[in-house]
């Protein structure tokens, strides 16, 4: 089971970094080697439940995925909105207690103008569903003024 869980989880992110910035890629690689040691460590702790190791790198592999999806998807909805990025965005996520599928995203950065950019949103599926988009509720803002609002991020 945890060559397998491991296996899954290091495709799932080589499918993400598809596409991305060298930092994203960097990213991923940095969240998928604390999701492989997440479950090292659950697994060898005496008494560890292995649903329970599965559960939480489940959980810290789809957020890896939200983040990195959501910064790149982001970064063109706010293209489309005439508000162009001046770099790439950062962006958070945590898995909601009610499990992958449900991924708080929060992302920021800055607009070749000078105005603060962000993006928040609540995603509906588990990510990388689709390897490139994430559906869910998302609104782009630009120094508090919404600029967008979108049901699929990247679609």
């Amino acid at each position: 089971m945890n060559k397998r869980l491991t296996a899954a989880i290091l495709v799932t992110a080589a499918l993400a970094a598809a596409g991305c910035s060298s930092a994203s890629r960097a990213s991923i690689k940095t969240d998928v080697q604390g999701a492989v040691t997440d479950i090292s460590t659950a697994l060898s702790s005496a008494g560890t439940d292995l649903s329970t190791a599965a559960s939480g790198a489940v959980n810290s592999a789809s957020e890896a995925l939200a983040r990195n999806i959501a910064a790149k998807q982001g970064e063109q909805e706010f293209k489309t909105a005439k508000q162009e990025l001046d770099g790439p965005m950062t962006c958070t996520a945590k898995a909601q207690a009610s499990g992958a599928d449900k991924i708080d995203v929060d992302c920021t950065g800055t607009t070749k103008t000078g105005g603060k950019a962000e993006l928040k949103g609540t995603t509906s599926e588990v990510p990388g569903a689709s390897v490139t988009s994430l559906k869910g509720d998302f609104t782009g803002t630009v120094d508090g003024a919404k600029v967008f609002n979108t049901q699929n991020l990247g679609g």
